[in-house]
């Protein structure tokens, strides 16, 4: 059965993607976010999966030839980029921001013999496990953690260079229990979204029509579960 033949209608769909999301969160899950949208639509986006300000989250945003400004844009209302609770990841070491209690942490340096792939892997691993000691064990969904501009990666490693970096993501977030998303900016039927969604739990689509609000609906295939059009 394909995913539009599996798609259920209104709240039939949205109570079916409730509880698969209730499950998701309390074993961990990766999301890949799709959609040929504008920056402020994205960066609502990423707001939303890195969770309410008002709870305890530990927020790692990883980003590749982002802007200050775009940072910002992505974080939730009210959580600022030098909290305690937020790391930074960049592989430039331009915009890098880490939490205080983790200036002793030995960060990849651009003068090594490694990649800036290599490098935002070294430093995602490096920052999830230092959340993870300084809460001495993550609970469930308390981490969220986000990648940007995977066309960018694409384009600079190629496709298995960053399957590679997305399988050791997966198992990264899965291991600890957190919730991550990868920004890819592609139609959800362009074929390198159909090759790379294998390696996530559920895609995030994302459009915006006109004046309208933007809207999401979400693909879960081992489930056969695409929802209708709602509201970001």
């Amino acid at each position: 059965m394909s995913l539009l033949e599996a798609t259920f209608r209104s709240e039939e769909s949205l109570r079916d993607i409730d509880s698969v999301l209730r499950r998701l969160k309390q074993r961990g899950c990766t999301l890949l976010v799709t959609g040929d949208v504008s920056g402020p639509v994205s960066g609502l986006a990423t707001r939303r999966l890195l969770g309410d300000p008002a709870c305890d989250r530990k927020r790692v945003l990883a980003f590749t030839g982002a802007t200050v400004e775009h940072v910002d844009h992505c974080l939730p209302v009210g959580v600022a980029r030098d909290d305690p609770d937020v790391w930074i990841v960049d592989p430039e070491a331009k915009r890098r921001e880490i939490p205080d209690r983790a200036t002793g942490v030995e960060l990849p340096s651009r003068d090594a013999d490694q990649s800036d792939l290599g490098r935002l892997r070294q430093e995602l691993v490096q920052a999830v496990g230092f959340f993870d000691d300084a809460t001495d064990g993550l609970d469930p969904a308390e981490l969220r953690v986000g990648v940007a501009a995977l066309d960018y990666l694409l384009a600079a490693n190629g496709r298995p260079a960053v399957v590679r970096f997305l399988r050791a993501v997966v198992a990264l977030v899965h291991g600890v229990g957190g919730m991550g998303h990868v920004r890819l900016p592609f139609p959800d039927d362009h074929d390198v979204v159909r090759d790379l969604s294998p390696l996530f739990d559920a895609r995030i689509e994302l459009r915006k029509r006109g004046q309208t609000p933007p809207e999401q609906r979400w693909h879960v295939p081992r489930h056969d579960l695409t929802t209708v059009w709602t509201g970001l």
